[in-house]
């Protein structure tokens, strides 16, 4: 217990101590600020009428917001301490402690998960304030000056504080930030729910309802199940590779119903498919606080265990393959260009392989399933040149080479064909190609590239010489 406390501490604080973490939080602030003004463009039949879907809108903004933020925090949290120490060869040192594989991941997510807590619940801060303060769709609507003011007071504090501290005592910028913030925006925000919009005191939390908060506790939830799948993914796979692991997990999970559910009660691969893939759609309270619905404790439990459910099962599948994986033999990593080139290839296999089940599933003929059944072997196979592609091996450098090349040539002769033929217009498709293409050839052409597939230039090979 005490080593995996250790563990997990080590990585919180090297997480909240990451750069990218203050940027993605930053960030997060800023997309909730503008939704205030994004959400003054609904329609309505009269004025109350359109600031109730105004401010329904707000809602529905926000909550996005914090859940793409969680989403992307996870991916380079995890990406930043465990495939980057797993690259730089440093988690042998915990391993020879001993420290059981087991213990090291469960750590890791632990300490992931606590820095996701504190920058979600930053993140809510600012998101409550702006429901308090509301959408104003008229120049007339009077302006929540309480939320304005002791908002940006607790922003503008805690970048002069945490200037402090880095200057005159060599703290992390970045985590005391986040330490600041805490403490500034949760006394601005204790404020805020006693003041009224006139400086009046009223009663705590007026204008925010339970079942808000009931809806930001579901999307962590769904933020913690997020820090399990990244983990999972960083046992194997960069930054890249882990970000578009959940972005694919995400966007299946919130159409599964769509994918899955539909064929589940006649086909077992289907009711299968939808049992075992995690539901995000059981996370979303946007629907219901739109419609003005009240959320029950008793459903936020049970997505609490659902959720639980889900933790302890994509934890399990990331023990067992950080188990098998041989860590004295990994090297350095792939280029950046050569990690999106393969982390585009293995997203368009895993998006085969589904296609390929949604097929299978819809059971309607033969050579429907028979092409449902090739091209998830086709999605397969990308899979594994995806990953033959990041790791270097000539003849994947070759065939991509080849593809891109082919594209090229292809998508620039019918742009010139469009040309001669006086079109209008070359369809979108074509310059994507186009475009792509020449892109994959570039990063293919690239010095570090090349010597990642092993093309080591002629000056910098050792001269031969004869003896005799």
């Amino acid at each position: 217990m005490t080593r995996l406390l250790a563990i997990a501490r080590n990585a919180f604080v090297e997480t909240i101590r990451q750069p990218i973490f203050g940027v993605l939080i930053l960030l997060t602030f800023t997309m909730l600020v503008l939704d205030v003004p994004l959400s003054a463009w609904t329609m309505g039949e009269g004025k109350a009428e359109y600031k109730k879907t105004d401010q329904q809108l707000l809602i529905n903004l926000g909550l996005s917001s914090l859940l793409l933020s969680g989403l992307f925090i996870s991916a380079f949290g995890a990406a930043g301490v465990l495939s980057r120490e797993i690259e730089d060869r440093t988690v042998l040192t915990v391993i020879s402690k001993p420290v059981r594989r087991a213990v090291l991941v469960l750590g890791k997510y632990l300490g992931v998960s606590a820095a996701l807590v504190v920058a979600y619940y930053l993140c809510s801060l600012v998101f409550l304030m702006t429901v308090r303060h509301g959408v104003k769709p008229a120049v007339s609507d009077p302006l929540d000056i309480p939320v304005i003011t002791l908002g940006s007071t607790a922003l503008v504090a805690t970048l002069v504080a945490a200037l402090f501290c880095n200057y005159f005592f060599g703290w992390n910028f970045v985590s005391a930030s986040v330490a600041a913030a805490a403490v500034l925006l949760s006394a601005a925000m204790g404020v805020i729910a006693f003041v009224g919009k006139g400086w009046t005191i009223v009663s705590f939390g007026k204008d925010i309802s339970p079942s808000l908060l009931l809806g930001l506790a579901m999307g962590l939830l769904c933020v913690l199940v997020f820090a399990a799948l990244a983990i999972a993914a960083s046992t194997r796979l960069g930054w890249f590779l882990t970000l578009m692991v959940c972005l694919g997990f995400f966007v299946v999970g919130a159409v599964s119903r769509f994918l899955f559910h539909r064929w589940a009660a006649g086909n077992l691969a289907a009711r299968a498919a939808y049992m075992a893939w995690p539901n995000f759609s059981f996370f979303f309270a946007m629907d219901a606080l739109m419609q003005g619905r009240r959320i029950p404790p008793a459903h936020v439990a049970l997505v609490a265990g659902y959720a639980g459910c889900q933790i302890v099962a994509i934890l399990a599948v990331g023990m067992a393959l950080f188990q098998r994986r041989e860590l004295e033999r990994v090297g350095g990593g792939a280029p950046l260009g050569v990690s999106i080139l393969a982390g585009l290839v293995r997203a368009a296999g895993v998006a085969g392989v589904f296609v390929g089940l949604v097929l299978v599933a819809d059971l309607a003929g033969a050579v429907r399933s028979i092409l449902g059944l090739a091209i998830a072997a086709g999605g397969v196979l990308l899979w594994f040149y995806g990953g033959w592609l990041g790791r270097g091996l000539k003849w994947a450098y070759y065939l991509m080479a080849a593809a891109a090349l082919v594209s090229l040539l292809g998508s620039a002769a019918a742009v010139v064909l469009d040309v001669v033929g006086h079109r209008l217009a070359t369809p979108t498709v074509t310059w994507s190609a186009l475009g792509a293409s020449a892109a994959a050839l570039i990063v293919l052409l690239l010095p570090v590239s090349r010597h990642h597939f092993g093309f080591v230039p002629k000056r910098t090979r050792p001269r031969q010489v004869l003896i005799g």
